[in-house]
């Protein structure tokens, strides 16, 4: 992948997930579902075509998520062990996930500015 293709992430309600394209083409999707109370979307499982496999997309596919619940001011549960990973790799992230939630995912507490590592 280099800097002349076009990515995307759109959500795709009827499909109950977020897709990824590349180009135009889907190169792989999140599965989801909106929690209503406390309102939430739920991470389900991860999946990127194998002929895009090796470029990132699979985090720019979660970042994705993350920042359209973001927008919609909504928190995110990553069930899915790949967007665990992600969200433990991205701190800045981590304060999305409700407290309930890290703790049962086993994630841990986000870091306040300033604070050591």
């Amino acid at each position: 992948m280099d800097d002349t293709d076009d990515v995307a992430v759109r959500e795709d309600p009827e499909r109950g997930a977020f897709v990824l394209a590349v180009d135009g083409v889907e190169a792989g999707h999140v599965d989801v579902r909106r929690r209503r109370s406390p309102s939430a979307i739920v991470l389900i499982h991860t999946e990127v075509e194998p002929a895009y496999g090796g470029r990132g997309l699979g985090g720019r596919l979660v970042r994705g998520v993350f920042d359209a619940a973001r927008a919609e001011g909504i928190a995110l549960v990553p069930l899915c062990e790949y967007a665990q990973r992600w969200v433990g790799l991205h701190p800045e992230y981590l304060a999305d996930v409700p407290p309930h939630d890290r703790q049962r995912l086993g994630l841990p507490e986000p870091q306040m500015a300033g604070e050591d590592q």
